[in-house]
């Protein structure tokens, strides 16, 4: 897999921006392409 670096992340969210997309959907749409979930509130922690 490929891995995006800082400035390539940057330029993504700049992108997304000027194409008009929400601040939070433009990190939902990084976090696909990096392929990371945020965790749901379903799922906790083992204790």
């Amino acid at each position: 897999m490929e891995e995006m670096t800082r400035e390539e992340m940057q330029r993504f969210l700049i992108k997304e921006a000027q194409r008009g997309t929400s601040e939070i959907e433009a990190y939902r749409n990084l976090m696909e392409i990096l392929g990371i979930e945020f965790p749901s509130e379903k799922e906790k922690p083992a204790e």
